[in-house]
């Protein structure tokens, strides 16, 4: 029984040690995307808060277009917003550009900080995602 416990720490140590040797490179904000800005689902600022029912997105602004997943969190349209046929086009964090109904978005604000500013941006990554100030 000895052996087997030694045989595990030993285990752990080796896997520890593997981990650390990977090393981690953090994410950081390379550029803010001008022509861009970032919306809410208008939803998340309603009585259900984040527990309203999933927005749909769409893979083009025609009443045909299939439904390809869902917006959550910050939203990143253009700025202005320019819709087609009610929808607004969007960019997910993988760079795709998918559409949104118009009426499902409102301004970005923080509830704990209304100072803050949200900005789009391209990540070290090569996502895409936002940063905030203020």
């Amino acid at each position: 029984m000895m052996r087997f416990g030694a045989l595990l720490l030993a285990s752990g140590w080796v896997l520890t040690a593997v981990a650390h040797a990977q090393g981690y490179t953090p994410v950081r904000p390379v550029k803010t995307l001008s022509g861009w800005q970032c919306m809410s689902l208008a939803s998340v600022y309603g009585a259900d808060g984040t527990n309203t029912p999933p927005v749909p997105v769409y893979d083009g602004p025609g009443p045909g277009a299939p439904p390809v997943g869902t917006g959550a969190g910050v939203i990143i349209v253009p700025k202005p917003l320019q819709p087609v046929n009610g929808r607004v086009e969007m960019l997910w964090p993988n760079g795709r550009k998918v559409w949104i109904q118009a009426d499902e978005l409102a301004p970005w604000h923080s509830l704990s900080n209304p100072n803050a500013v949200c900005h789009p941006t391209l990540l070290s990554n090569g996502r895409y995602g936002f940063t905030t100030s203020g």
